[in-house]
């Protein structure tokens, strides 16, 4: 009996060993993989460098990143579709991509691609853009009153200590 149970001990030491090496690989394996993306979605690297090659892309109205992805991966403008819906996702061009024919190059990074193909959208949206600069000019002002107030407070405290 005090065999079996020195057996049992050994083998319950064994697995649960063997269960936190699969646990410590696991991290490492896809550790890894984590860092790998958040590297290359914000160090883009082109598909190829130098000049490349000049490929025309339409991109439709009902297009989503996904389907944009799609068209820029089939063209050999991007590498990983996955990649490119992060990288419009934390771009500040999230949303903003317009229908068109676009001339993109395979030397241009995911940004650039962005940047040309959202392009037209402060064009299209010029009354927007013309109110939130009314708007920022606004809060401006508001904002440099108040820096007044400050200024005229942190005089009278300098008077007063000095």
């Amino acid at each position: 009996m005090n065999v079996r149970k020195l057996i049992l001990g050994l083998l319950d030491m064994a697995v649960k060993v063997a269960f936190v090496v699969f646990v410590v690989v696991l991290i490492s394996r896809y550790s890894k993989v984590a860092y790998n993306y958040g590297y290359r979605i914000f160090n883009q690297i082109p598909v190829s460098s130098g000049t490349g090659r000049t490929v025309t892309v339409t991109i439709s109205a009902s297009d989503s990143a996904s389907d944009i992805a799609e068209k820029l991966s089939s063209a050999g403008l991007i590498t990983d579709k996955m990649l490119f819906r992060l990288q419009e996702k934390f771009s500040d061009y999230q949303g903003l991509e317009t229908p068109g024919v676009y001339e993109l190059s395979t030397a241009m990074t995911t940004e650039e691609m962005l940047q040309i193909m959202a392009a037209g959208s402060s064009e299209v949206s010029g009354t927007d853009t013309a109110a939130k600069e009314s708007a920022d000019e606004n809060s401006s002002s508001s904002d440099s009153g108040e820096e007044e107030t400050t200024g005229e407070t942190n005089a009278g405290e300098e008077s007063n200590g000095g």
